[in-house]
């Protein structure tokens, strides 16, 4: 995988911006990118697991300068940046480094944090806050990735060819702001969601293919099982950047290109972004169409083999209930069940709204109701649930669901459970990629609170008793279940992430990938992502090519070549009425011609 990289050219200093060097200070620039270097090691190892990667607070990310210099308004009235260039003292972010407040006390940082690591970061400050040197990458071009797939193509065996689908990055890399860190954890992305969204038992790491400077990959439909039900057919009905070359009618070359790769694929589209597709495809409508979720709890109950009721009778399940979860405001319960078909298990949760007499697990303890319950009397009533299933290949996959049962294809209700990160754009929680973000990790621990603390007796009491374990006994079923969960993990994202400087890291302490792709695709784009995307070198270029056509002003990209430029929204830029803004705009550059969903 540390072919993933390629990188030519000359370097310069961090796309974001240029480091502000300190007036009073002569510039040593040996000196300088030495600093950087160690600065940014700090913040990698020190700041970022919280602030940045395994657990997102919002608007903070200590590995981006962009974030770090921007004036944080409304967080006080004096608002302050977490970095001044040249000034540690205006600096936000040095108070709680300088009091040794952060890394946070009792963390495996604040243990490693040592006083010479803090006064690298003040002088780091002081020195303007440079960024490491990072490598100009040569231009990835249309033509050559179209180029690379038909030759893929051409040396595949004729009975393959037509299973051969293929994932970019070009657009990233071809970005300078992306960093080489960013591109592998794209390809983290992709490969997690691909293997999430398969029900075949091995891992399908997507393959790098040649001649494309690491930024093609390629899987093999039938690997995924995504052969069956039309699924490639099913992701190009929402795909919203879909070009073809055939009509470029001077350059003859694209579109014998583009008109050999639909005849060997036998698909009129045999790419996609990546991080199109695992924004889109991590989240419904997609998800529930990739993984064939279910109208019901119970039509998914079935088909792995569980039985609840019978479960319930004869106590071959195993609960717990607690009143804080991180997700809802309101008690709730999670229930384990293994499969009785194939090797895995099950997990449920009852959520509830607020104020529901009925959603005390203290008092009610023992449902949801069912004709032959015998403690119907003691049955809580739930509003809504979310479902966990192990995949054949150790991940898992999420289904959300009303009270009833029902598929919840919409976020669900706030009241009920929220998710506070919003890495969906929305603190509502989204199937699929929510739970992914809280589920990184597989399962996550809880401490049952009924078992010894529950208001009822007699047979209640032993029936309670009998499916809400001790502690111990259910630490270690949530224990077996996340380490196969980490297995899994580990060989779909470990090639890509445990690579140089992160080589023995545990895969425990990356940042979950897909709900970080998603979150950066949610970005707004400026001139240098607009320009990226429609294979144009530079944003001074997109921008002139903006200014020299009226057509493209009535499309509202007027934004983008003002003085400083402006940004458009991801919705606007793929919102599709017959084609995308993306589609119209590449139409009328005569980049591509538009392939409507």
């Amino acid at each position: 995988m540390n072919r993933l990289l390629i990188t030519t050219l000359v370097t310069v200093l961090i796309a974001s911006g240029p480091a502000h060097i300190h007036a009073d200070a002569p510039v040593d620039a040996a000196k300088q990118a030495e600093l950087a270097s160690q600065a940014y090691g700090i913040l990698k190892n020190r700041c970022y697991r919280c602030h940045g990667g395994e657990k997102k607070i919002e608007g903070i990310d200590v590995l981006d300068r962009n974030l770090l210099t921007a004036n944080l308004a409304g967080r006080d009235e004096d608002p302050r940046s977490l970095i001044v260039p040249g000034k540690p003292d205006d600096s936000e972010l040095w108070y709680p480094i300088e009091d040794e407040r952060m890394p946070k006390e009792g963390s495996k940082e604040a243990r490693s944090m040592t006083a010479e690591e803090r006064a690298t970061l003040k002088e780091w400050i002081e020195a303007g806050a440079p960024f490491p040197e990072r490598t100009i990458r040569e231009f990835v071009t249309t033509r050559t990735i179209l180029q690379a797939m038909r030759d893929h193509l051409f040396k595949a065996k004729a009975d393959d060819r037509a299973y051969q689908r293929f994932f970019t990055l070009t657009h990233l890399y071809n970005n300078a702001r992306v960093t080489e860190d960013d591109l592998r954890l794209y390809a983290a992305g992709l490969s997690k969601l691909i293997n999430s969204l398969s029900y075949e038992r091995q891992i399908v790491l997507p393959k790098l293919i040649e001649g494309t400077s690491g930024t093609v990959f390629v899987v093999d439909l039938r690997d995924l099982g995504w052969d069956k039900r039309n699924l490639w057919g099913q992701l190009l009905k929402h795909y919203p950047y879909g070009l073809t070359y055939d009509f470029i009618n001077d350059d003859e070359d694209l579109q014998q290109i583009s008109k050999d790769l639909t005849l060997l694929s036998g698909t009129f589209l045999a790419h996609v972004r990546s991080d199109w597709f695992v924004f889109t495809a991590s989240r419904p409508p997609l998800y529930e169409i990739m993984m064939d979720i279910p109208g019901t709890i119970q039509e998914l109950e079935h088909r792995l083999g569980v039985d609840f009721e019978s479960n319930f009778e004869h106590n071959r399940l195993v609960r717990g209930g607690f009143n804080k979860s991180g997700v809802s405001s309101q008690n709730r319960l999670v229930e384990r069940h293994e499969y009785s078909t194939g090797s895995g298990s099950y997990w449920i949760s009852y959520d509830f709204k607020p104020r529901r007499a009925k959603a005390d697990l203290v008092r009610f303890p023992l449902g949801p109701k069912f004709p032959g319950n015998k403690f119907n009397q003691f049955a809580f009533e739930h509003d809504g649930g979310e479902a966990i299933f192990s995949l054949p290949n150790g991940l898992q996959a999420y289904m959300l669901a009303l009270g009833d049962g029902t598929r919840l294809d919409e976020p669900a209700p706030a009241d009920v459970v929220y998710d506070d990160s919003a890495v969906a754009g929305t603190p509502a929680v989204v199937n699929g990629l929510s739970c992914m973000n809280c589920h990184k990790n597989g399962m996550i621990d809880f401490r049952d609170e009924i078992r010894n603390a529950n208001a009822v007796g007699g047979a209640t009491l032993n029936k309670v008793r009998d499916l809400y374990p001790p502690q111990a006994e259910m630490n270690v079923l949530v224990d077996h279940d996340r380490k196969r969960f980490l297995v899994a993990l580990e060989r779909t994202i470990g090639p890509f992430l445990k690579v140089g400087d992160d080589a023995k890291k545990p895969i425990e302490q990356f940042p979950e990938p897909i709900s970080k792709v998603a979150k950066r695709y949610l970005a707004d784009l400026g001139p240098a992502e607009a320009a990226a995307e429609l294979d144009i070198v530079s944003a001074k270029e997109f921008q002139a090519r903006v200014r020299g056509n009226r057509e493209l002003l009535k499309f509202g990209l007027g934004t983008l070549i003002l003085e400083p430029a402006g940004t458009i929204k991801r919705e606007k830029w793929e919102a599709i009425d017959g084609s995308s803004l993306f589609q119209d705009v590449a139409g009328r550059m005569s980049i591509g011609t538009p392939i409507s969903p």
